[in-house]
């Protein structure tokens, strides 16, 4: 399994960008522009630091994010605001199209680690799983 040894925005970006060609490719999608929405996912059973709480009760809480769509820029930078820690895991999938806007969904942990301890290594892009419509 790789291991994933560093983390900042740039990489995080890049990793994110390529869990969304893997989507392209398998699902023929084509856009000029994209927009995310971003969701937290709360793990029951899963025990979280003070990072990890300012993740839930402030960074990803709903009333900042429901019902937003955000650019590539900025769902960078809500995300991976405390890099090189970052979400352990976070889930892309396709939406929609809108025009040649094409909406991508990220499920994200709450869960805020070290590079080495992120999940998806495997996939060449931690920490992000393309999730395929089937």
């Amino acid at each position: 399994m790789a291991r994933v040894t560093q983390m900042n925005k740039d990489i995080f970006t890049a990793n994110l960008e390529s869990a969304m060609k893997t989507i392209q490719d398998n699902e023929e999608v084509h856009y000029e522009e994209v927009a995310f929405i971003v969701e937290a996912v709360e793990e029951p059973g899963k025990p979280l630091d003070g990072a990890d709480d300012m993740m839930r009760l402030w960074i990803l809480a709903k009333k900042n994010v429901e019902g937003r769509e955000f650019s590539l820029q900025n769902a960078v930078d809500l995300l991976a605001w405390k890099a090189p820690f970052v979400p352990i895991w976070i889930d892309v999938s396709f939406v929609k199209m809108d025009g040649a806007k094409a909406i991508f969904r990220l499920k994200s942990s709450l869960r805020l680690r070290k590079p080495t301890l992120l999940r998806n290594a495997d996939t060449g892009h931690a920490p992000f799983r393309a999730v395929l419509n089937v």
